[in-house]
């Protein structure tokens, strides 16, 4: 059951590992990043697996026996508990020494999420959330954006590396961009989501990145009061790889919009 699993204890782990991981990224960020291809048209740093090896050594000794689902590590979403781990979200942004990029961690709990941590260390912010318990940054309550017209709402978007995804951004983007004030594509995803949850910015929208990119975030806008779907109308959940966040007045109109 949820309600017997131990959120404020997981939280204050997974705080104290992404503030662990946060401090190591500020220590190496700024020189630009020998950048190296992986599988599936997917780019990483050395920094990347130096973060993902702190996150599994910390937690397999402080929680041994939940599963850990990790960018550049072990993928295992078989256990009930299982943390969800993107150690740099935003790469390609860390490795030419733009600010815009997280460390994040999620727990899952039968595929609900529990507990988020989003931290943003050059921005010297960090998102919060646990379920049923509001979302925060830097220790302060928020909400995503009181807005109610579209031609108001400031939009970040993103996506994933396949030809499929580009055709769906470009025009999507062709789509939205007619109908709303202005828009970004700030190149981290977990922050995108957190801006959005924040208020920070209006509208979150992306296709076909992965459960850690987006996990995280997806609790920190449903506790900060916003509505998370996937790219087909329904609740977002683990695994969909479609992603549109923002606040109830605006959810109808931007998918209307974007299909």
């Amino acid at each position: 059951m949820i309600n017997k699993v131990d959120t404020k204890k997981y939280f204050e782990i997974a705080e104290t590992i992404s503030d662990k991981v946060g401090d190591y990224l500020i220590g190496e960020f700024g020189d630009k990043k020998e950048i190296k291809r992986k599988e599936g048209n997917h780019f990483g740093i050395n920094e990347d697996l130096v973060a993902n090896s702190m996150y599994e050594d910390f937690l397999k000794a402080k929680t041994p026996d939940i599963g850990l689902y990790t960018e550049e590590g072990e993928r295992n979403l078989e256990n009930s508990l299982t943390w969800v781990i993107d150690p740099i979200e935003g790469t390609s942004n860390y490795s030419v020494g733009n600010p815009l990029f997280a460390t994040q961690i999620g727990l899952l709990y039968n595929n609900e999420p529990l507990v988020s941590v989003v931290n943003a260390p050059a921005l010297k912010q960090k998102f919060t959330a646990r379920l049923d318990g509001g979302t925060f940054l830097n220790g302060k309550s928020v909400h995503p954006t009181p807005i109610d017209r579209i031609e108001l709402a400031l939009v970040d978007m993103g996506r994933g590396r396949t030809d499929r995804d580009k055709d769906w951004f470009c025009d999507v983007l062709s789509k939205i961009s007619k109908k709303v004030r202005t828009t970004r594509s700030y190149g981290s995803t977990g922050l995108g989501i957190c801006f959005a949850a924040a208020g920070i910015t209006d509208i979150y929208i992306n296709s076909g990145s992965q459960i850690y990119d987006y996990l995280p975030g997806s609790l920190i806008v449903r506790e900060a009061g916003g509505v998370v779907l996937n790219l087909e109308g329904e609740v977002w959940k683990a695994g969909d790889s479609g992603f549109l966040a923002t606040n109830k007045k605006l959810i109808d109109e931007v998918f209307k919009i974007i299909v």
